[in-house]
Order: C-alpha cells, then structure tokens, then sequence
C-alpha cells in the first residue's frame, strides 16, 4: 500500500514536470503557459504572493528592461523587425513577461482581470505596453488592453485589417488605478459576421468600451495576460536614459460562457 502511494505521487510529479502549465483555483479556472521565454534574462517572471491580494494569493508580474525572448519555433522578440537596433539587446524590437491560455475558445465568452499597478510604476512611453490581450490563433490579437497617454484601455483589432479604439463611454486613467486593485470585464462575441461580433469592457459593471463588427476569421482564440512591450526602439529615438523595470499583479484570471458565473467566481475570491 505504501509502495502503491509512493508510485502515484511520483507520477503526479512526473505530470507535473513534462507539463508546467500554471493553475491556481482561487486566481484562475483556466491552464497557463509561459509565451516567447526561452532566453530571457529573467525567466522565472511570476511570482504567488500574498500581498497585494484580493484574496489569499496573486501573481506578481515582472518585466526586466528590455528582456527579450524566443518561443520554442522561429520566433523571437529579439529580432529586429526594421526599427532602429535596441542598444544592447541584439537588434530586437519587442520584449514580455506573458502568459497564454492553453485552452482555446470560440464564440460568445465573459472575461475578467484584475490589475494592481504599483504606486511606484512607470511608463515607458512611447514604447506600446499591454497587460491583457485576446488572441485568434495564427492571426493576431483581436483586443490589447495597453497604456497611452496615461489611460489603460482596449485597442481592437478586427479582421477588416484597420485597428480601431472602440465607442469610448469612460476612460481608465494609470494615475487613478495606482495603489489599488482594478477589476474588468469583457464581454466578447468572436464572429465573422460583422452583424454578429462585438467586444465590451466593463468596471465596476459600468460600460467603458464597446466595439461592434466582425471580429474573427473563425478560428480559436485564447487568452494572454503580462506585461508586453512592442516598439522598444521608440525608447530610444526619445530618451537617453535606463529603462525601466515594471511590475504589475494580477488576480481573477476567469474565463466563462455567463456573467452571472464569472461573477461568482470573482466573488469567492
């Protein structure tokens, strides 16, 4: 009998070193997986802690200056993709501390994250930084939730190949989110009838952000949320001094096919 648990709990370790993705019940009912990391500077970027936390635990998200990676293909964010060479970074142009859902989805879904910016938290404008993003599977993002000007909010991208900023109702200043913790929802139909699609951003069940359109090929998508720069070289055509490092948690990583669900589960947290 002893032998017989011996043997099952080295199998559970086993599974759990051949697939690491990340689950934790109380900030997230979907599997994680780590995007672009391989070579990264810091590799181990999530940390569980316990304060700040909504509930018991979050994740704190940390992002190196300039720390790019490469995916396990042909991939890489450190490549140059025709801007100007980042200093000391290889010709690279993008750099992330992310992670994807390995569960994909189709069709009409409710999201939620939760976002705790730091007091001390700094820009890196004008380089373009997303925390949240909704991805079509060998296609491309269909909404960034990203910084500008100092207002987080989601950058649609539908297949019609023009990226758009939505109907904006309210708008989500950096300065007001510091210091303490910020939940969205969006509500989300991925279509490709333009009749049919939309994207909606909700806080404090208070309509922000709406996009109405066709907003998928009709393929999988799947969730990413982390701290993702792209342009970095912008940094450099305007400062000349360090970049810095940022640092942002997250809790309530749900995804569900009712509000009233995902509701519940923000709730127990």
């Amino acid at each position: 009998m002893l032998q017989t648990i011996k043997n099952i709990r080295n199998s559970f370790f086993i599974l759990i070193t051949i697939f690491p993705n990340v689950f934790a019940e109380e900030i997230t009912n979907l599997s994680w997986k780590k995007s672009v990391y391989i070579g990264k500077k810091l590799s181990n970027f999530r940390e569980t802690v316990t304060s700040p936390a909504l509930g018991k635990e979050a994740w704190k998200i940390t992002l190196l200056p300039k720390d790019c990676g490469r995916d396990e293909g042909d991939y890489s964010d450190c490549k140059n993709n025709g801007r100007d060479p980042v200093v000391g970074h290889g010709g690279g142009d993008r750099a992330r501390s992310e992670y994807y859902t390995s569960t994909k989805f189709k069709g009409e879904k409710w999201h939620s994250v939760s976002i705790f910016i730091p007091n001390d938290f700094k820009s890196v404008e004008p380089v373009s930084t997303s925390f949240f993003q909704i991805y079509e599977k060998g296609e491309g993002p269909r909404l960034m939730l990203r910084t500008k000007f100092g207002v987080l909010s989601p950058r649609y991208y539908p297949v019609n190949g023009m990226d758009s900023p939505g109907v904006i109702y309210k708008r989500l200043r950096i300065k007001d989110m510091k210091g303490k913790w910020t939940t969205i929802l969006f509500h989300t139909k991925m279509s490709k009838d333009p009749k049919k699609g939309f994207m909606k951003m909700y806080v404090d069940d208070t309509l922000y952000n709406v996009f109405e359109g066709r907003t998928s090929f009709g393929g999988e998508h799947y969730n990413k949320f982390g701290i993702y720069h792209s342009w970095i070289s912008r940094w450099n055509d305007k400062f000349n001094g360090e970049y810095p490092k940022q640092v942002i948690y997250y809790d309530n990583l749900f995804r569900t096919n009712k509000k009233e669900k995902l509701l519940k589960l923000i709730q127990k947290n």
